[in-house]
């Protein structure tokens, strides 16, 4: 069915345009802003005076120019709102307080051993409630709490998103209404993704997407998951799982990490796998930190599950290249940063050799900002992307 918009959802739009504007661009001017979004003075005026009066920019340094009086240049205000991420996952559970720059005000980090539902959602909401009792500007708007856990998502018949985890890796954890037992025990709105989808958002809101227009977010963790991100906008799909790209078939020879019934690339990321893998070896580790000094010290066994990666990634990629045509593949998740920068220097030249001649522009691939927490940023940036982004679809009438 197609949708239509009214004043009232262009009156939105714009506010979130001029936002998105002086965040991305700030310090600048009114003139400027106006100029940038084609939207009148006196329109940009008045979504700017909303603005501060709502505490999200501030004035900064007044610009002198040739003629006149000198323009007064905008800012966004960091303490203009906060948020809260949670990424929970088998073997961990980071929250962090952030602001509206994305800055990590407070941050809580806690070794779990795949807790079921009802002791991960005790976990999360204290974890939460500890960090709305930071001491924060009173002032400032608190956006709500974004969660992030391993996908797929399922969407209920009320199109509200439940959580479906991998039932062979999360024992008890299928079909679970997290979002309905968290409300129970937090009072702030909440917001759910999965941690591949929610790490994009913070890339493409903070970090290393933030003036990209077009790219593919790869998250290396509890898998291989991804984000889409086409003309500026979060592209999801009918059931919000868009970028799974874990679930791609092995071409040739399966992984040694790969223990189901049908193989899939994303066994290989997986890093439960693969510290069970190495310990058959003699190896002896269970956290990305031992994984850098194995890196680090050469060991010939990484280097073995790095050079099968490389391999496993190369068709999809490609794959992925042809049927989007983006310019830009972000590498990230939680594996470490050393490792990380070893794909992304490597992946060009072996993309460029299973490309066809005929496609003369090749993407660019680069290394995430946010590190090991990118989900948990992602997570934190969930509310605040809700609330400002300006993505098209707040356009539509529903």
């Amino acid at each position: 069915m197609l949708s239509g918009t009214n004043l009232k959802y262009t009156k939105a739009f714009n506010f979130r345009i001029v936002f998105e504007t002086i965040r991305l661009l700030g310090p600048i001017s009114r003139a400027d802003i106006a100029r940038k979004t084609n939207l009148t003075p006196q329109t940009v005026s008045n979504i700017v005076h909303r603005l501060i009066q709502k505490s999200l920019i501030l004035s900064a340094d007044k610009l002198q120019k040739r003629r006149g009086a000198p323009s007064t240049n905008l800012i966004l205000n960091p303490n203009g709102a906060y948020s809260i991420g949670i990424d929970f996952n088998r073997d961990h559970l980071t929250g962090m307080l952030v602001d509206l720059e994305g800055k990590v005000i407070s941050k809580y980090f806690y070794e779990v051993d795949n807790p079921e539902p009802y002791r991960a959602v005790q976990l999360i909401s204290d974890t939460v409630n500890l960090l709305k009792e930071v001491q924060i500007d009173q002032k400032s708007y608190f956006a709500g709490v974004g969660i992030s856990l391993p996908g797929p998502l399922s969407i209920n018949e009320n199109n509200e998103v439940i959580n479906t985890i991998n039932p062979k890796a999360f024992p008890n954890w299928h079909n679970v209404p997290i979002v309905a037992l968290l409300q129970q025990k937090i009072d702030s709105s909440i917001f759910l993704k999965n941690n591949a989808s929610a790490a994009a958002i913070g890339e493409l809101w903070y970090g290393a997407g933030k003036n990209q227009n077009d790219f593919l977010y790869l998250f290396m963790g509890a898998g291989l998951g991804g984000g889409v991100v086409i003309a500026g906008s979060v592209f999801e799909g009918a059931n919000r799982n868009a970028g799974e790209l874990g679930y791609f078939p092995f071409i040739n020879d399966v992984s040694p990490l790969s223990t189901s019934d049908v193989p899939h690339i994303g066994e290989h990321f997986n890093l439960s796998n693969l510290y069970s893998w190495l310990n058959i070896s003699g190896i002896m580790i269970k956290r990305p930190e031992d994984l850098e000094n194995l890196y680090l010290k050469g060991n010939k066994k990484l280097s073995e599950w790095i050079d099968l990666a490389k391999t496993y990634l190369t068709p999809v990629l490609l794959s992925a290249e042809y049927l989007l045509d983006f310019d830009t593949v972000i590498l990230g998740g939680r594996l470490p940063e050393v490792i990380i920068k070893h794909f992304a220097l490597d992946l060009p030249d072996l993309l460029s050799k299973d490309r066809v001649d005929m496609k003369s522009v090749a993407p660019k691939v680069i290394v995430g900002t946010a590190g090991p927490d990118a989900a948990a940023l992602g997570a934190a940036t969930l509310p605040v992307f809700d609330l400002f982004s300006a993505q098209k679809d707040i356009l539509l009438k529903n």
